[in-house]
């Protein structure tokens, strides 16, 4: 694979990508982030796909970004990333993760459906003939965290018409736990 130099970036042959220093800022609603440890399913990258509504839509688009629907709960999204290497095999540095107040939070998992801010750059891309723009994660801050994983209690949905205990919480509640089982003595 052969490379060119454009600017200050090391390109492979036939693609050109002009970077902006422009830092942009969306919000929305986090999910299937990738901010503590990478997204390795392909080619490692840290990332989040931002579901937008409103005026954050319709910035998204002015942007030029590509906008999504997959039909799921993430609705209209943008997916924001940032490579771990970069065409040059240098690593990048990963993308800050920042609570309401700006503190540090690296190594929390978030959530689908937090609540965050997402601070970006942008750059054009051109490559075989096809063009777009692309984005580049520099941080994200946590507005409402929505924890990660499932409790017991969020495993199941409510069944209407399936059994209930009678006293409506637990079935084995009115169990007594002193349930005799006779003594041993034992002689000596």
């Amino acid at each position: 694979m052969s490379y060119i130099i454009v600017g200050h970036l090391q390109q492979r042959q036939g693609s050109h990508r002009q970077r902006s220093n422009n830092m942009n800022v969306l919000s929305g609603k986090a999910y299937w982030t990738s901010i503590s440890s990478p997204n390795t399913t392909f080619e490692p990258v840290w990332c989040v796909d931002l579901s937008l509504t409103g005026d954050q839509l319709s910035k998204a688009k002015a942007m030029g970004l590509p906008i999504k629907n997959k039909g799921d709960d993430r609705g209209d999204f943008v997916k924001i990333k940032r490579n771990v290497k970069r065409n040059n095999g240098a690593e990048n540095k990963q993308p800050a993760l920042k609570d309401a107040q700006k503190r540090d939070m690296l190594g929390t998992q978030v959530g689908n459906g937090s609540d965050v801010n997402v601070a970006f750059k942008t750059y054009n891309w051109e490559y075989a003939g096809n063009k777009g723009v692309g984005t580049d994660l520099m941080a994200v801050q946590v507005i409402n965290l929505v924890p990660y994983g499932v409790s017991e209690d969020d495993a199941f949905d409510v069944v209407p018409d399936g059994f209930v205990s009678e006293d409506g919480d637990d079935a084995f509640a009115s169990l007594d736990d002193d349930i005799p089982f006779g003594t041993v003595s034992v002689a000596s």
